[in-house]
């Protein structure tokens, strides 16, 4: 058990590594855009699981006892976006440069440093992503509404 554990945190280090490294090689601008593609696909996968199962069962997820449920649904959902990882950073990397255009320009806008910068994209990302899921949720409570009456 404890090499088991010593081969995990190794791994961890190695993903670390291997951050850090993107980091000093692209800069803030790769990794804005894989958040950005991770974050994208996240909120797709959830918002897709959860308007499924609303329109397959008729029930939104909130509803009494169907918590459960919606986990073991989400579950495939949750597979096939881990199952991704690679995908994600292949494109993340692939777009570093569209990623390092935006947090540059918005730097140069807020006239302050690409840390700075960056931390503002992915505040104003974040809150545009969390919209657009409530966005989501929205339309599948009143779907299960119409569905199940």
């Amino acid at each position: 058990e404890q090499h088991q554990q010593q081969q995990q945190q190794q791994q961890s280090e190695s993903k670390w590594q291997k951050v850090q490294g993107m980091l000093q090689q692209y800069g803030p601008g790769a990794f804005f855009s894989y958040i950005t593609c991770s974050n994208v696909l996240s909120v797709t996968m959830l918002a897709s699981a959860w308007l499924l199962f609303t329109r397959t069962t008729g029930y939104t997820p909130l509803q009494a006892g169907q918590w459960p449920q919606f986990l073991v649904f989400y579950g495939g959902a949750y597979a096939m976006a881990h199952a991704a990882r690679p995908v994600k950073l292949a494109v993340g990397l692939a777009c570093a440069p569209a990623g390092t255009a935006a947090v540059d320009a918005a730097a140069w806008a807020l006239r302050s440093s690409k840390v700075a910068a960056l931390v503002v994209l992915l505040v104003v990302e974040a809150a545009v992503l969390l919209c657009c899921l409530g966005a989501v949720l929205v339309y599948a409570n009143r779907l299960a509404l119409t569905v199940g009456c």
